[in-house]
């Protein structure tokens, strides 16, 4: 008799052959072979276009081939042939050398990939693109053609657009690109027009916060912009990196804690920075400081690993006063403002004219006013006297205290000459003396120095 078949056993027959094929063709996709003709994923896509063989190969050597044959969807931008022979070029490597790179080639073929379908069509043009790597690229429009600009600032052209699989969009490229490797510190570093700001950032002790994870975005003066502030302030350049104070409110103007590229810039509305103050840009990418000083920014997009770089012309500065605005901000010299009211030398002091201001205390005053046996009111309503000892303390430019002339007739507004010793005390016309109690206090138009006595022509 022959043996009883189970109908079981012969129904599971074609269900276990079915799966076989079904693992068959799975596995025949995996490798981009079987007999299909129509590609079932990007993979396959790349193996069947002899212009980026290399990249297919990168793309197993990198173990990266169970995630970009599963469901995406995915947009590649795939270098060609010719763009893995020149970066071998580039990176002085074969390309046996590169394939063995397992990290190096993860890094660099995650960067080429967006974890979503972007057409042509849906490109953000100009703003940011975050890979599946992490950092970003962005792509211009350069008439009808698409740019791309990786993390190293280096361009590659897209020449073939929205070639289409079943997982995702293929888009083809004439370089590879490469992810950022400098920080915003080191692009300066790295630029011999931004040596200046790079000691600035230094002498600030901004360096550390600068190459920070951030992101940040840095307007960045050049050497001819800080060399044209220090003709503005009348500071050299050693005066400036010393003046910590300053610096650290001048330099965090130039910072926003952002990244801000050219096209996200809120064209005409106001930009605020980390110092705290703001600034506008117009749509000609002039930027007016908080002082109306304008600066073109002349290059853009300049992109680092924690941040981007736009370059500008002109130094930036927050809200620096005028000389009344500082007098007035100080109680110790109210009297010293209610006498400029009183000459009539508000408008003077006020100007863009640079003058420097030996300023007496209130303190000095009183002892002025018991000098000469005079009240408060009747020194103020003594206009000619007022306005002869105010114009004797003021001296035409920005004198700070290292440029002070030791020793030498110093020319006064009111004509008159002065003289300050090795010992920072002055001396009159009458033979008096008046000590300098503090110095330096910058103005927009000028410097003030504080004085402890009212000098006399």
């Amino acid at each position: 008799m022959s043996p009883t078949v189970q109908p079981s056993s012969v129904s599971r027959l074609p269900r276990r052959a079915a799966l076989v094929a079904a693992g068959a063709a799975a596995f025949l996709s995996a490798c981009g072979g079987g007999s299909r003709d129509d590609p079932q994923n990007v993979v396959e896509v790349l193996r069947k276009d002899p212009s980026t063989s290399i990249l297919a190969q990168a793309i197993d050597a990198a173990g990266l081939l169970p995630a970009l044959i599963g469901a995406g969807p995915f947009t590649v931008f795939a270098p060609t042939d010719a763009a893995f022979a020149a970066l071998l070029s580039e990176l002085n490597l074969t390309q046996g050398q590169l394939l063995a790179d397992r990290a190096l080639l993860t890094s660099v073929l995650q960067y080429h990939v967006l974890g979503s379908r972007v057409a042509r069509a849906s490109v953000p043009v100009g703003r940011p693109i975050s890979p599946l790597s992490g950092g970003i690229f962005k792509v211009d429009a350069a008439g009808s053609d698409l740019v791309v600009t990786d993390g190293r600032n280096r361009t590659a052209n897209i020449t073939a657009i929205d070639i289409a699989a079943p997982n995702g969009l293929i888009h083809k490229i004439d370089k590879v690109l490469l992810p950022a490797n400098r920080n915003l510190v080191q692009t300066a570093q790295a630029n011999p027009a931004f040596s200046i700001l790079v000691e600035a950032v230094v002498a600030a002790d901004l360096a550390g916060t600068l190459s920070s994870t951030g992101p940040f975005t840095v307007f960045a003066p050049t050497d001819a912009a800080f060399a044209a502030l220090l003709t503005e302030l009348g500071l050299s350049k050693a005066q400036l990196l010393a003046n910590k104070a300053l610096l650290t409110r001048v330099l965090t103007y130039h910072v926003l804690p952002a990244r801000v590229l050219k096209a996200e810039v809120p064209v005409g509305s106001p930009i605020a920075t980390v110092q705290g103050e703001n600034f506008s840009i117009d749509a000609q990418l002039a930027i007016t400081d908080r002082n109306g000083r304008s600066a073109r920014i002349t290059a853009t997009d300049v992109l680092a690993s924690n941040g981007v770089i736009h370059v500008i012309d002109k130094v930036i500065l927050p809200k620096i006063p005028n000389l009344v605005e500082l007098a007035v901000s100080q109680p110790q010299f109210s009297i010293l403002v209610e006498a400029v009211q009183a000459a009539g030398l508000v408008g003077a002091l006020s100007g863009t004219t640079p003058l420097t201001v030996f300023a007496p205390t209130n303190d000095a005053f009183a002892a002025l006013l018991g000098e000469l046996g005079l009240s408060k009111a009747e020194l103020l309503a003594n206009v000619p006297l007022l306005t002869t000892v105010l114009t004797y303390h003021v001296v035409p430019g920005r004198v700070v205290r290292a440029g002070v002339p030791i020793g030498q007739p110093i020319t006064s507004l009111q004509g008159g000459t002065f003289t300050v010793g090795a010992d920072l005390r002055i001396t009159d016309a009458r033979a008096r003396t008046a000590g300098i109690t503090a110095t330096d206090a910058l103005a927009i138009n000028g410097v003030v120095h504080t004085l402890d006595r009212v000098i006399l022509p």
